[in-house]
Parts: structure tokens; C-alpha cells; sequence
């Protein structure tokens, strides 16, 4: 009934875009008061440019740049890894367009981390772990959205599984060695490493999923799921970093993270993959790199949520939960406080993973290990998703999602 009532009170709240802001509850529960989260996301006055997208006036006119828009992920095969290339349609839809070797090696299974592959800021290059050879691949992005393969450099440690990008800088997860490490990119995209960037995880079998910079570049944070901690390193003005700084995280087995809006970090806590136990927390990081929940762990009730996306311009998140096979919808309020819209948004396949949202902000795409396929969806107003359609055939380690 609970569900219903959240579903109900959303379709109808698309007519009050032009109400006046009403007062904000700063302990806001969907659940409890499922009302009071609708009027906290109609507050914005039609002015939330996310939603803006979805009504036809946004991002998703810049389709006619569509010869540009590819999705990218990678094979993870322990014969050989390779980048998998997809044409992204006018309509949303994927068509296969080839692979690129990375001349390294996979793990021939997922590799429950979130970045495995990842852009530059400007999109000219894209990065992709080899976990099975310990080194990073740098692939130029043609103007037509093909890839060349340009080098693979050693990770700097054993099992890398996430990569970072920040202007010209370049850092790496080794989940093996439980360490990071940092790299200048140089000319023709090499990757050359940084002295005094390899730094150590809290400890070690720390079972770390995903590596980011802040959005201002300044620090650069770690997930661990087996602590139960969050690490933060602060990024020197060489490019190396400090010991990191290490804190517990408000919720259990934090997983995946993307910054959304007002550089608020939305991560996913797992919760050791308990049935109904899953959960998202909000955090800020202030000058001090250390994380402060804003709202606590808002709970999805669905099991192994993962994997995190946020839309362009950060007002709505998505999460994938591996154990239910869906993913969960959250609004992220101006002040940083993250609220549950939908437990399941919309339905997968088998074992959801990686999730991505396209650059017009308007299709939303997701990498199944179970189902071995790419399903795609297409963004409703207030975080709702309708599934567009499948496709299959993926090899049984594929992990990793970039798209431009």
C-alpha cells in the first residue's frame, strides 16, 4: 500500500510544478510521510534541469550529435580482455560495433567494482583495467566513436578493478594489493606513474570495489566493503597523495558512489547482501576529507544494492541491486539529503552490475552478470524508469560502463 501510495502521489504531482516552495523537512521519509517527499522535489518549481530532459526541453535534443554517443564496456576475459563497443541510436537502443583487444587479460568473472572502465573529462581517451595482467589499457576516441589502442601500463599493484580521471591525472584500485596508485597522463594519452602516489588501504583484504576524485579534484576516495570503512587520501599539488584518512561508513558494506548534485557522494551500502537490508547514505566531504553523513542510511528494502549513477545534473540516483534483480530510485535534495522514490524502479535481468546514464541524461543503461546482456531504459519524470529492451550475447565476465 506504502508503494502505491509513493507511485500515486508522484504521477499526480506532475500538475504542481507551478506551486510555490513550500517549507523543507529536514528528516524527510518517504515511507513515513511519502507526501512530504513529493512537495520537497515539486519545491524546485519546474526549475530542476534533470527533470527538464525528461519534458522535452533538455539534454536529450543533443541527439543529432548521436554519431558521437557510444557505450563502452569490457569482456574481462582471461583469454583475452577487449573493449566492447555499442552505437547508442536515436531511440535509445544499442547496436553492436565491434571489439578492440586490450592487450591484457581479465579475471573471466565480474569483478564486483564499480569504474573498470572510465573517460577523460574531455572524452579524447578511455581507460580500462586488465585484472588478470595488472595493467591499464589507453585507447584514443575517434571522432566517429571508435577506439585505438595506444599502451598498457602496469597498475602498480595486483588485481586493479577501478580507475579514477581528473585532468591529467590518472589513479588505479589494486583490490589485490589493497593499495592505490597514481599516474600523469601525458601526451598521446601514456600514463606515466606518479612518485610517492602508491599509498595503502586501511588494512588488507579490504575487499575494495571503486576509486574517485571529488568532483573539485582535491581528494580522492575509497570504498572498502569488508572494513565497513570509507578512504580519503588528499591529492598533492604533484599529483601524489597524502596517508589516507580512514572512516567508518554510515551503513554496511559500502559499495558504489557518484557524486550528485551540490558534490554530495551517494553510496551504496550492500549490507553483506542481506535480503531487504539494502541501503544509500549521503555524505559531504568538507575541507577536511572526511565523509558526514547527511541523512543517515536511507533504506531501499531490496538486497545487494551495488552499483550507483546519478542523472547530469545530480538530482535523481539509481542504484542497482544485484540480489532482487531491479534498481532503486532516490531524490537528491538541494541540501544533500537522499530519499527514497522507488525500491524498484524498474526490473532487470539477471544479476544487475554497472549502470551508466547517457549524456543526453535521458536513457539510462545497465550491464547484467546473470543475464549476460546490457538492458536500457529510458528516464520518466520523478526518478521513474520504463525498460526499452535487451542485448544479449555478452561474454561471462563483462564488467565496466562508459559512455560519451
Amino acid at each position: 500500500m506504502k508503494k502505491q501510495h509513493i507511485l500515486s502521489s508522484l504521477l499526480a504531482a506532475g500538475i504542481l510544478f507551478g506551486i510555490s516552495s513550500c517549507q523543507k523537512n529536514s528528516d524527510l521519509n518517504v515511507h513515513s510521510n511519502p507526501d512530504a517527499v513529493t512537495n520537497e522535489m515539486m519545491a524546485e518549481n519546474g526549475t530542476n534541469p534533470d527533470e527538464a530532459a525528461i519534458a522535452g526541453s533538455g539534454e536529450n535534443s543533443d541527439q543529432s550529435r548521436n554519431s558521437k554517443h557510444f557505450l563502452y564496456t569490457e569482456s574481462n576475459s582471461a583469454a583475452g580482455n577487449a573493449i566492447l563497443l555499442f552505437k547508442i541510436e536515436n531511440n535509445g537502443s544499442l547496436e553492436p560495433a565491434g571489439s578492440v583487444a586490450t592487450n591484457g587479460t581479465g579475471t573471466g568473472s565480474p569483478l564486483g567494482s564499480q569504474a573498470a572502465v572510465v573517460l577523460d573529462n574531455e572524452q579524447d581517451w578511455l581507460y580500462a583495467v586488465n585484472a588478470g595482467s595488472n595493467s591499464i589499457s589507453s585507447f584514443k576516441v575517434n571522432n566517429n566513436g571508435s577506439l585505438t589502442f595506444e599502451s598498457a601500463t602496469n597498475s602498480g599493484g595486483t588485481t586493479p578493478v577501478s580507475l579514477a580521471v581528473h585532468g591529467n591525472l590518472l589513479y588505479v584500485l589494486n583490490r589485490g594489493s589493497d593499495n592505490i596508485h597514481g599516474f600523469n597522463i601525458g601526451a598521446g594519452g601514456a600514463l606515466s606513474p606518479i612518485p610517492g602516489s602508491g599509498k595503502a588501504l586501511s588494512g588488507t583484504a579490504v575487499d575494495a570495489p571503486q576509486i574517485s576524485f571529488t568532483p573539485n579534484g582535491d581528494w580522492i576516495v575509497v570504498t572498502e566493503k569488508a572494513t565497513n570503512k570509507i578512504s580519503t587520501f588528499k591529492v598533492r599539488n604533484n599529483g601524489s597523495v597524502q596517508n589516507g584518512i580512514f572512516t567508518y561508513s554510515v551503513g554496511q558494506t559500502p559499495f558504489g558512489f557518484a557524486f550528485g548534485r551540490g558534490d554530495y557522494m551517494i553510496v551504496s551500502n550492500a549490507a553483506g547482501g542481506t535480503a531487504g537490508a539494502g541501503s544509500a547514505t549521503s555524505y559531504k566531504t568538507g575541507n577536511n576529507g572526511i565523509p558526514q553523513a547527511v541523512n543517515g542510511a536511507r533504506q531501499n528494502f531490496q538486497a545487494a544494492p551495488c552499483w550507483v549513477a546519478v542523472t547530469k545534473h545530480g538530482s535523481f540516483a539509481f542504484v542497482t541491486n544485484t540480489a532482487s534483480n531491479n534498481i532503486s530510485s532516490y531524490y537528491v535534495a538541494p541540501g544533500g539529503g537522499i530519499y527514497l522514490v522507488e525500491g524498484s524502479a524498474a526490473t532487470s535481468d539477471m544479476g544487475p552490475l554497472d549502470i551508466v546514464v547517457a549524456e543526453n541524461n535521458y536513457y539510462v543503461y545497465v550491464v547484467n552478470a546473470g543475464g549476460h546482456s546490457i538492458t536500457s531504459y529510458h528516464r520518466k519524470l520523478f526518478g521513474g524508469l520504463e525498460l526499452m529492451g535487451s542485448e544479449p550475447g555478452l561474454p561471462m565476465g563483462t564488467t565496466g560502463l562508459a559512455t560519451n
